[in-house]
């Protein structure tokens, strides 16, 4: 049997924040809808990619927070992920990669994450919570078809979503994708890239 790498799927320490701020690590099941809620108000703006209420939460003691959080969101998500001039003027910058992938265009990665995120916070709230939220019966029909193919109950409680990052291809391939699947215990919220056209900082 081959060996396999090390560095195919990654969980970095933001996604690590991510997935501690939605469970029910330090909250209740109400709080973690309250926290799906507040996420999916933020997602509908164009600039929800700005802050992040899971760093803001999971690093509040951290001696250095402000910088880690200027890191993370200035200069590794805006910079590796999509171009660091992308918010200055997304007209001009929302074609151009970061440095990542340089091949796949900002807006690409922003309008997939963005769906990608909503679909999993859909689905761990749970049909009857979308229902009540006022997400019309046709969009829940097509929001459970893995899950209906694959028998999973759509209705039994909020679910924490987990993240993970995968590379599935070479570096220059045009490849990002992103989607979610609820599971008896999680919702899996997966990122598919190609392997970085740099070093991703540790």
């Amino acid at each position: 049997m081959g060996s396999v790498s090390k560095k195919v799927c990654v969980k970095t320490s933001e996604m690590a924040a991510f997935d501690r701020y939605f469970s029910m690590v330090d909250i209740d099941e109400q709080g973690l809808r309250d926290r799906y809620v507040r996420a999916l108000d933020r997602l509908q703006g164009t600039k929800y990619f700005d802050q992040s209420d899971a760093l803001d939460n999971e690093w509040a003691a951290r001696d250095d927070k402000d910088t880690a959080l200027e890191m993370s969101l200035d200069q590794h998500f805006r910079g590796d992920w999509v171009h660091h001039l992308y918010p200055t003027d997304p007209g001009v910058y929302g074609a151009q990669g970061g440095r990542f992938w340089p091949q796949v265009p900002s807006d690409d990665i922003l309008n997939r994450l963005q769906a990608g995120t909503v679909s999993a916070i859909h689905k761990a709230l749970g049909d009857s919570e979308l229902a009540s939220l006022g997400l019309s019966a046709d969009d829940r029909d097509d929001l459970w078809a893995a899950e209906r193919e694959n028998s999973i109950p759509i209705d039994d409680g909020i679910r924490a979503v987990a993240l993970s990052w995968t590379r599935a291809a070479p570096a220059g391939e045009n490849l990002f994708e992103v989607d979610a699947l609820r599971g008896p215990s999680v919702v899996e919220l997966i990122i598919v890239t190609p392997s970085p056209s740099v070093t991703p900082p540790s």
